[in-house]
């Protein structure tokens, strides 16, 4: 009896291991290809933001970034999207992409108190658009003011994106004036002239994380906050928010920061393709913004709250003020602005330009239709 299990505990294994070679060869191809898949899977290439994956960043970096270096570098790198603060806070991938264990981040203006020419990509009052914001600071020397700040930290600047037209949002009333922000409970970034500006339009800022605002605009804690409208929908923030303020009191940037070791570990080659590719973002992110911003206030209406649009020169007469404060306070942000002022006038020129261009064709076409219908 012994021997016949013995035997059939023999058969089983040989039939077995057959099996396993017989798998074996006839999937030798797909095994080798199961290797190459790793391989090819290339240097990871994680990229962290705040953003919920429908805010027109988090489109921007999947459908045009993480294609381009993707494939761009031919397998080289594979692009990890990390948003929603997928790898920790604001502060903490900062700090990541700083130290190495973060290969690249989108990014707010934290560091703009140790930094003081950082502060120019999204003070309060300096910028009347996004589209001139965006042209400003991506421009070739504005772009070296910002790298020669961020090296100190390691950090390689590939371009700025738009944060957004800061707007205020809140649970108490309707904001139609100045008057009506006093005394109001606004989160805020812990950002000092983000602070200053809502000291001197008369409420009262409570600085706090990202990640803490729903739960606090529940609690009570806080009774507002002021973000551009599509941060408002993305993260869920108008459940608890009844008034909409189109205040456009900052026109805000994000920047786009490698790790110095990393984006120098490559070839020229590689880092010609991730140039692109930041370039491409840029663009992309700046298209989908603007369409958001008439898309994302009609929802939000949609969603029942009650929409605003006060007077933008009466609050920046009020707050205008932290312009000259931090001017006087810290050089470098005085010497960014002063070029930031001459980059300005040129692109309104321009901008003025283009429209009378447009409106001359505009009346040379209606024209045209005019004598025609005669």
């Amino acid at each position: 009896m012994k021997k016949r299990i013995l035997s059939l505990i023999l058969a089983v294994g040989m039939m077995t291991a057959l099996a396993a070679c017989g798998g074996s060869t006839g999937d030798s191809t797909g095994d080798s290809a199961g290797g190459d898949t790793s391989e090819a899977k290339g240097i990871p290439l994680k990229v962290a933001t705040y953003y919920a994956d429908t805010h027109p960043t988090s489109i921007a970096l999947e459908e045009v970034f993480k294609p381009m270096i993707d494939e761009g570098t031919e397998g080289r790198y594979t692009v990890e999207l990390y948003s929603n603060n997928g790898l920790g806070s604001e502060t903490e991938f900062n700090e990541g992409v700083s130290l190495g264990t973060i290969e690249c981040c989108v990014t707010g203006n934290l560091m703009a108190d140790r930094y003081p020419a950082l502060y120019a990509a999204d003070f309060p009052w300096v910028f009347d658009s996004v589209e001139e914001a965006s042209a400003v600071c991506n421009d070739p020397e504005i772009q070296q003011i910002f790298q020669d700040a961020l090296i100190q930290s390691h950090y390689i600047l590939r371009g700025c994106s738009i944060n957004g037209n800061r707007c205020v949002s809140n649970n108490v009333r309707p904001i139609n004036s100045l008057a009506d922000l006093k005394g109001l409970k606004l989160r805020l970034p812990t950002v000092s002239h983000y602070v200053r500006n809502f000291e001197l339009l008369g409420a009262a800022p409570v600085t706090m994380p990202m990640t803490e605002i729903f739960t606090a605009l529940q609690q009570g804690t806080i009774e507002g906050q002021e973000n551009p409208p599509s941060t408002l929908l993305a993260n869920g923030w108008y459940e608890v928010q009844d008034y909409l303020a189109m205040t456009n009191h900052q026109i805000a940037m994000n920047f786009v920061l490698f790790n110095e070791d990393f984006y120098n570990s490559m070839s020229a080659e590689d880092q010609a393709v991730v140039d692109e590719a930041c370039e491409a973002f840029v663009q992309k992110q700046l298209e989908l913004f603007l369409q958001a911003m008439v898309d994302d206030v009609e929802t939000l209406q949609e969603y029942g709250l009650e929409v605003t649009y006060p007077d933008r020169e009466e609050m920046k007469a009020a707050g205008s003020g932290v312009i000259d404060e931090y001017r006087s306070e810290y050089p470098e942000f005085d010497d960014i602005m002063t070029k930031i002022e001459a980059l300005q006038e040129e692109y309104r020129a321009s901008a003025g330009t283009a429209d009378d261009a447009a409106g001359t064709t505009d009346t040379a076409e209606t024209a045209e239709t005019a004598e025609a219908a005669a």
